[in-house]
């Protein structure tokens, strides 16, 4: 199976919970970027893949493997074939999506029949964000980004994702997060569909709070978000805790001379509107 990235529209962080987590408010946007996942019947938990230092039992496949074996009281292993496309530490929920997505194929391949809130509340064992790849489609989010409400809308651009071969650590961004004094919920769920009619409120509205922090540290991405601006981006952000930043596009013209201008240095992806409409459609 096809496991994809995200980007984040907006990343408003509302608040450290009890629990060392922190409430957020975000969109998840699937993007046509993706990792590939192969699984088979093997007599121990085997992981291959075209990265050799994500072969080992520290993999998030490796984890979720092993509790749903060991869960299950499984004797049998699986042989887990992971190649990577989806660039690593780089904010577009890479590891997530491959934790959810052999979720779902060992749920098929040992005849689980785990029922989606089932999955679901096992996601959420390897990371706050994996219960959103459980399922396609365009998502608001709240909680630590599991209490998910999946959008009915069109989201017409092209999306251009640009990975500046930097990781940063999601746990080092929130440990060095300062609080806002005053954080509030911002309602992303009903503001988007005003945006995507009215583009400059994108600009308005949707802020993502690890920029400050992460820009003060990399000081090279600001000038990948100006680029996006300078080949005419409505919109621009660092996605997720970074590294990777995007740009909105109306025209396909202007999208493909931002990847023009990228290309030579950094890795750089293209997300058509056509993607995203029958990646919706897809159960």
């Amino acid at each position: 199976m096809k496991s994809y990235a995200k980007i984040n529209i907006g990343l408003n962080i509302l608040n450290k919970r009890d629990d060392g987590y922190h409430n957020i408010e975000t969109i998840f946007i699937p993007i046509d970027v993706y990792d590939t996942i192969e699984v088979s019947s093997s007599d121990s938990i085997v992981i291959e893949s075209n990265i050799d230092w994500l072969a080992n039992n520290e993999n998030i496949c490796y984890k979720v493997a092993k509790y749903l074996l060991e869960k299950h009281d499984i004797k049998k292993g699986v042989r887990i074939t992971l190649n990577k496309q989806i660039p690593i530490g780089a904010g577009l929920g890479g590891g997530s999506s491959n934790a959810a997505i052999l979720l779902k194929m060992l749920n098929s391949l040992y005849n689980l029949n785990l029922p989606y809130d089932k999955q679901k509340e096992i996601a959420l064992l390897f990371g706050s964000d994996v219960p959103f790849f459980l399922k396609n489609g365009i998502a608001y989010a709240l909680g630590r980004g599991e209490e998910l409400t999946y959008l009915n809308i069109e989201f017409p651009f092209y999306i251009v994702v640009v990975y500046p071969n930097i990781s940063v650590s999601t746990k080092w961004a929130y440990e060095n997060y300062k609080e806002k004094e005053e954080p509030k919920k911002i309602d992303y769920k009903n503001l988007i569909p005003e945006a995507i009619k009215n583009k400059q409120l994108f600009r308005d509205i949707f802020k993502n709070d690890f920029e400050d922090i992460v820009f003060r540290r990399y000081a090279g991405l600001i000038s990948i978000k100006n680029v996006l601006y300078e080949k005419n981006a409505f919109f621009a952000s660092l996605s997720g805790s970074g590294s990777s930043l995007f740009g909105l596009y109306e025209s396909k013209l202007d999208a493909f001379r931002a990847f023009e201008a990228f290309k030579s240095r950094f890795k750089v992806f293209i997300s058509e509107p056509d993607f995203l409409i029958k990646y919706c459609e897809r159960e």
